[in-house]
């Protein structure tokens, strides 16, 4: 009788799945890197073009656009290649495109370029997702997504500023060859670590259609849309917040922001523990309420600062705790098209970062920067209503369609 034979995630040593997880968070803050650098880059890509600055934060849009319409699709088409395969491609792409915009001669290819950039993410954050979750045994998928989704946090709250410091001293185009050079030292290092050949899942395009149409499904992308979309709402002003409602001066943001990134990293680090202890709808629950606190402390505190930095602790520590409890409810609420609702998750993710900045960027002139928390508190509330729709629609599909 011929042996089976065992899967690789079965025999691979603990400390072997330990430096994959990590070299997957590595591949996310690369990748994140590439994809943010824009905001930080924005005046110096803004004056060597001649080009209006609102033009050159479009490149962000484009960004956004890209990977939200491409991410489900090339699961789609692709999503049945070896992961291993697809995750190196997609770095690779991401190579390529940092690598355009690095030696862009004018602004049309540099959209091209971040539309190249997008399409390599939107293959690397998915299938990224989807190893890490499966390298663990369930009980141990939600803390091997926090660790993995660590390089995506790292990369919101240290790479952006460097990425800012680096265009500021080197240039833009500097800064767009390193974060080439980083996607591809990631991408060796996985060739070299990574050893599993393991298909991904065959995804049909019904399959898409299906997921969409799943009313506990649809709410719970909608969970990622509204909440990312409450926290760029106020995320995106937060440096003229700090200044003009708590008085901080540049040294002082500079600092608040250290202090929100040094708390989104030590956040990544409970938010771990958090997996082991709490379910992903608790732990979705918790972190939207905390959402909601910091938000509300923001819209009514009277300029006080130390309670404006001690908020941004609170807010970090929502957030490092919402990414992968969200990613974590998604596969659990379908766990046969891992990879589809992981990238779908992931579109979510941009489309909110989306909805938030430009609502922010509205909002702003018209009702000033005091409006901001108001809005963060009003799409975080429906994300409540939205989780509440999908546990409802949950159980109304399990009873229709007992497992």
């Amino acid at each position: 009788m011929p042996v089976s034979r065992i899967p690789f995630e079965t025999i691979m040593s603990k400390r072997s799945t330990s430096l994959i997880l990590r070299l997957l968070s590595f591949s996310f803050f690369a990748t994140g890197t590439a994809s943010l650098s824009v905001v930080g880059a924005l005046q110096e890509i803004a004056t060597s073009l001649a080009m209006p600055r609102s033009a050159v934060a479009m490149l962000v849009a484009v960004f956004a656009v890209t990977f939200a319409i491409s991410a489900p699709l090339i699961q789609v088409f692709a999503g049945h290649l070896p992961r291993r395969s697809l995750l190196l491609a997609g770095l690779a792409t991401v190579a390529l495109g940092a690598a355009g915009c690095a030696l862009a001669p004018n602004y049309t290819v540099l959209v091209l370029a971040r539309i190249v950039t997008g399409l390599g993410m939107a293959a690397v954050t998915p299938v990224g997702s989807s190893l890490g979750s499966t390298m663990v045994p369930p009980e141990r998928q939600g803390q091997a997504l926090a660790i993995v989704f660590t390089g995506m946090t790292v990369a919101s709250v240290v790479g952006v500023p460097l990425s800012a410091w680096i265009a500021h001293t080197l240039g833009w185009r500097a800064m767009f060859g390193l974060i080439a050079l980083l996607s591809v030292i990631s991408g060796v290092l996985l060739a070299l670590m990574l050893q599993d050949r393991s298909a991904g899942q065959k995804v049909q395009l019904r399959d898409l259609l299906t997921v969409l149409r799943r009313r506990d499904l649809a709410s719970a992308l909608a969970v990622m849309v509204l909440g990312l979309g409450g926290l760029f709402s106020s995320y995106t002003m937060i440096t003229p917040i700090l200044h003009d409602k708590f008085g901080a001066g540049p040294q002082m943001v500079s600092i608040a922001l250290l202090i929100y990134g040094l708390a989104g990293i030590a956040g990544n680090q409970v938010a771990r523990k958090l997996a082991m202890l709490w379910s992903a709808e608790r732990s979705l629950t918790m972190s939207l309420l905390m959402m909601g606190v910091a938000f509300v402390v923001l819209a009514v505190t009277p300029g006080w600062l130390v309670v404006a930095l001690a908020t941004l602790v609170l807010w970090a520590l929502a957030v490092d705790i919402f990414l992968p409890a969200q990613q974590r409810r998604m596969v659990e609420l379908a766990p046969q098209w891992r990879g589809l609702v992981l990238a779908l998750n992931s579109s979510c993710l941009f489309i909110g970062m989306a909805l938030g900045s430009s609502t922010a960027g509205k909002v702003a002139p018209v009702w000033g920067l005091d409006a901001l928390p108001l809005v963060s508190i009003a799409m975080v509330a429906l994300a409540f209503a939205a989780l509440g729709w999908s546990r409802s629609a949950r159980a109304s599909h399990l009873a229709a369609c007992p497992l």
